[in-house]
């Protein structure tokens, strides 16, 4: 499904509402959700603060380790998946035909709600 996204073989009206806005928003919320049980087993502390100045090797909390690697994985998988639907809607939106406006708006919109998605993540 990802390859279909990326060659653009999915209309615009598809590419962007469900894999651009709803598929970011899941996506989004799993990345919220491993980010919340995180800071349940870390506290208030940065992640990086937590591995240079907490973290005991010896007696270490198993689940901080479990939910970094899910969050960092959440996070990587966020942003291929952002690259990809706008990659995607480029692509979908050059072959439309019907409204030049509705293929700059569509590039121009899923560029911000990306952009926005990205920032309030990091």
């Amino acid at each position: 499904m990802i390859k279909k996204l990326l060659s653009g073989e999915f209309g615009l009206g598809e590419t962007f509402w469900k894999f651009g806005i709803f598929g970011t928003l899941i996506v989004h919320v799993f990345v919220r959700v491993f980010e919340f049980l995180l800071h349940k087993q870390i506290g208030n502390i940065r992640l990086v603060d937590y591995y240079l100045h907490y973290f005991n090797p010896i007696n270490f909390n198993g689940w901080a380790i479990f939910f970094t690697l899910c969050y960092i994985g959440a996070v990587v998988f966020f942003l291929y998946y952002g690259i990809c639907v706008w990659l995607g809607v480029l692509r979908s939106s050059a072959s439309f035909e019907r409204s030049n406006i509705l293929k700059f708006l569509s590039r121009l919109l899923i560029a911000l709600f990306l952009a926005i998605n990205i920032w309030s993540i990091f």
